[in-house]
């Protein structure tokens, strides 16, 4: 079932968060940042912006974003998606794709919001142009 995220998910989405964390570490994540990732899963269930694909009560599949505002143009706000996680059993399904089918469907509910930004997604085959998303920007990291 895919469906909109809601406050009963803060404590599993908490746990994905940190199984997030392990899989795509690239060393940022030293400290332990659970009372961070729980207020960051109360705001997007209070904002209705999490997508959740669910089996028999165990989440397979998420879609966080956080509503904000351009940082050039702070009259435009954007829909950030923070994470995409599918459980490692069900990638290559269709998870991802309805998720994001219902995540296009439910923000037009939010009339404030006119992009959706997906942020580089690590070891990924999901076929982005197919989905009408075009390549906006690539980021690059250095630590000092």
């Amino acid at each position: 079932m895919i469906r909109i995220g809601e406050y009963k998910d803060v404590d599993q989405g908490v746990k994905l968060l940190e199984q997030h964390r392990m899989e795509f570490d690239f060393g940022q994540f030293k400290e332990d940042n659970t009372e961070y990732y729980k207020g960051l899963m109360e705001a997007i269930a209070k904002d209705k912006t999490a997508i959740i694909s669910e089996n028999d009560g165990v989440i397979d599949g998420v879609l966080l974003g956080m509503k904000i505002p351009n940082l050039l143009n702070p009259q435009i706000t954007q829909l950030h998606v923070l994470l995409t996680w599918v459980n490692p059993n069900k990638r290559g399904s269709s998870i991802f794709y309805r998720m994001n089918k219902m995540l296009e469907k439910e923000i037009k509910n939010h009339k404030e919001v006119k992009d959706i930004i997906f942020y580089s997604i690590p070891k990924t085959n999901i076929n982005f142009n197919k989905l009408n998303y075009k390549e906006f920007q690539l980021m690059y990291k250095k630590e000092v």
